[in-house]
């Protein structure tokens, strides 16, 4: 598999984790406790896909460069989480925020500008 296309994946699976998590315990109608947490299967997916990307990033590590690697998933992961938020639990972005994540895209394809 392409370190490109892996490291998408880590960025996507990275992503989805945050959604189930914030999915999880945005369903819970009690206080948190460990109890609750384990019981949640949207919580377990949120595990599960934390582990799918752990598991990516060690391998896309061997294919595409730590200097690539990390800004790419740190930033992709934000980028898109915070899109994801926007649209699937109506949170608000101000206009600097989104100035931020263009930032962000940008600063992510000059990454690669070159190299890919």
């Amino acid at each position: 598999m392409s370190g490109i296309i892996l490291l998408a994946l880590c960025v996507l699976s990275s992503a989805f984790a945050s959604i189930f998590l914030k999915l999880g315990v945005s369903a819970l109608s009690q206080p948190l406790s460990l109890l609750t947490l384990v019981t949640n299967p949207m919580i377990w997916l949120g595990g599960f896909f934390y582990t799918l990307s752990f598991l990516g990033y060690i391998y896309v590590l061997k294919l595409v460069p730590l200097s690539l690697v990390q800004p790419v998933i740190t930033a992709g992961v934000s980028a898109l989480t915070a899109m994801v938020a926007v649209l699937l639990f109506k949170e608000q972005l101000l206009l600097s925020n989104w100035l931020g994540l263009i930032l962000i895209c940008t600063g992510i394809f000059c990454l690669f500008w070159g190299r890919a």
